[in-house]
């Protein structure tokens, strides 16, 4: 027996034919969609970020810690108050919540950061940087505004040699998987993917045999990415930390 983790109800299985195990799980109270498999694991790299982003998503899982939910329902509260078509127009709310955007030269590895004080907040992308696609670029703009909004301030590990640390390791660590959590549901809210899910998964569901699934399964994330403008692995993970592959 399986429970739906939003209401907790039954889940009802899903078969694609007679001799093969579940592919999937329903849930008849709030419609929730749950596939048994991503259609192939998840790479190292995957794994990694989703522990990034989502420390719950596992084997285990947890109460989501309070920065997570704080993070998220600052996310949501913007896109309420402003706005939440899909794809959000990320840049746009950073000028409405007074952050424009602006472009300038940082270190190379440098994606963005938050300059200007308290009157004249200003959130930096850097020119120098080898943005590979937008989708990239509206991930680091979301980012940067998660830092203004949720007042992180300066977030670097260390200064010159010899100089107390601005900010402990740790301590920018756990402001950065904010900053993702806030980003996540700023550019893919959970209610919205969930939906979209939903209207997709007719397309898992009619495929036949592991190969065709995991074909259908890569079509669907694509699909998601390009309406909510992300990168595949960001929908692939973010449907992963919305329990939307078991």
């Amino acid at each position: 027996m399986r429970h739906c983790p939003v209401c907790e109800s039954e889940l009802v299985a899903k078969f694609a034919s007679e001799c093969e195990a579940p592919v999937a799980w329903s849930c008849p109270e709030c419609g929730l969609f749950q596939l048994e498999t991503g259609g192939r694991p998840f790479t190292a790299e995957e794994k990694a970020a989703i522990l990034t982003i989502a420390p719950q998503v596992g084997t285990e899982r947890h109460a989501a810690p309070a920065w997570r939910g704080h993070a998220a329902v600052q996310a949501r509260e913007i896109l309420e108050t402003f706005g939440s078509d899909v794809p959000v127009d990320v840049e746009g709310l950073a000028e409405r919540l007074g952050y424009p955007v602006s472009w300038r030269s940082l270190p190379r590895t440098t994606r963005g950061a938050v300059a200007g004080d308290a009157d004249h907040p200003v959130l930096i992308l850097n020119r120098d940087y080898p943005f590979r696609a937008d989708v990239e670029r509206r991930w680091a703009v979301a980012e940067e505004l998660a830092h203004a909004v949720l007042g992180h301030g300066t977030l670097v590990a260390s200064e010159d040699p010899g100089r107390t640390p601005v900010l402990l390791e740790p301590a920018r660590q756990a402001r950065e998987r904010e900053a993702k959590t806030f980003a996540a549901e700023l550019l893919m809210p959970a209610a919205k993917v969930r939906l979209v899910f939903q209207r997709e998964q007719h397309i898992i569901l009619r495929a036949l045999g592991s190969e065709q699934r995991a074909q259908a399964v890569h079509t669907v994330i694509a699909d998601l990415a390009r309406e909510f403008k992300v990168s595949q692995q960001a929908m692939r993970i973010r449907l992963a930390e919305l329990e939307l592959f078991g």
